[in-house]
């Protein structure tokens, strides 16, 4: 194994489901004694939380997507990020490249390669992302969060190693024995739309739970990620049927709503997913409906629902009636609940940035 405190660059999208991962990573390596420096672009860079005390370069980013035009004009960008990338990878001497997916990933990635460094990839989904797929001709190996990943057919699966999906410290430390609820305890639903937010949740969710029996609502406590400027009177509406909720943008303390959470409505991208598994948590999982994100969420809801670690409900079928029925039957169902909790925990990979980061330390020049 090469020495210690060799630099190792990571590569990641604006999201928080890219960021957050490289995040936990960066801190793994960094407490081994490595240099890191992380290459994101605008979007991850409002993460200040999670970038804080990791050294971290912002370079422009656009996507190929949109007319001949746009695609050229995106080559432009890319190539002026690469060229960006590769001179302060030389002036760091970096000795390797993590990629975790996102079209801003891109650019550092082949800088890396155009200096003859390793590349890895890590994959967060069941499905590799687009980026990835599109990088896997450069890779010297990828790192995937499932047993059963799709997409990396025709690549050597020698080189393909099951680490798991890191996740932040605040997770890992909010894992915990799923709480015990009884006819007279309150009933702890925690709603998140991912990184974006997910504006239907704040429509259909308020209107079901009022739809719930007096009992149920008397007993509920509702935490709701929503950005609309209506939260205000969202929250006013549930506190008249007797529902104490708590709306907010963004949760801050994530970690200790998931680990108070008897159920989670939520997205099905890959932070969530391993935010729910490694605290062990069960979920109603509506993947995004539309966009480049789609598959890899419909694959992930449905490998999650199949392993029995929630449920599958496609935003189609998301109604106030559907979801209120799904609730009160789960609501009356501890049992199920529990068993769905001890499967999405048999799931989690609490040493997914400790496997990980063995993987890079084997792989240095």
């Amino acid at each position: 194994m090469a020495m210690h405190r060799s630099t190792i660059a990571l590569a990641a999208g604006g999201t928080g489901g890219h960021l957050f991962p490289a995040e936990a990573l960066a801190r793994e390596l960094m407490g081994r004694g490595h240099g890191v420096v992380l290459y994101t672009e605008r979007r991850g860079a409002q993460y200040a939380q999670a970038l804080d005390g990791i050294t971290h370069v912002v370079l422009p980013a656009s996507s190929l997507a949109g007319g001949v035009g746009d695609k050229l004009a995106a080559l432009g960008t890319i190539a002026h990020a690469l060229w960006q990338a590769r001179a302060d990878m030389k002036s760091r001497q970096v000795a390797l490249v993590v990629g975790f997916g996102g079209y801003p990933s891109f650019a550092p990635a082949l800088a890396g390669k155009s200096l003859r460094l390793p590349l890895l990839l890590h994959e967060q989904a069941t499905r590799l992302s687009l980026a990835n797929r599109q990088l896997l001709r450069f890779a010297d190996g990828v790192a995937s969060s499932f047993a059963q990943m799709a997409g990396a057919e025709g690549f050597d699966p020698a080189r393909i190693t099951v680490t798991g999906n890191p996740v932040r410290r605040t997770i890992l430390d909010a894992r915990s024995p799923y709480p015990i609820f009884d006819a007279q305890s309150p009933l702890q639903l925690l709603v998140v739309g991912g990184s974006q937010s997910a504006r239907v949740f704040g429509q259909v969710v308020p209107p079901a739970l009022r739809l719930l029996p007096e009992s149920l609502r008397r007993r509920l406590h509702l935490s709701l990620q929503y950005k609309g400027d209506d939260a205000v009177a969202i929250a006013s509406k549930l506190g008249a049927v007797g529902i104490v909720a708590d709306i907010r943008p963004f949760f801050d303390d994530i970690g200790a709503r998931l680990r108070a959470a008897h159920l989670v409505i939520a997205r099905a991208g890959a932070s969530t997913a391993a935010d729910l598994l490694n605290v062990g948590r069960p979920a109603i999982f509506v993947p995004i409906p539309h966009g480049g994100s789609r598959a890899e969420q419909l694959r992930n809801a449905q490998t999650l629902a199949d392993a029995g670690a929630g449920w599958y409900l496609p935003e189609s079928e998301l109604t106030r009636e559907s979801l209120a029925a799904h609730l009160q039957s789960l609501f009356a169902a501890p049992d199920e609940l529990a068993r769905a909790a001890q499967a999405a925990a048999a799931l989690g990979r609490a040493d997914a940035a400790q496997r990980l980061a063995d993987l890079v330390q084997s792989r240095l020049p």
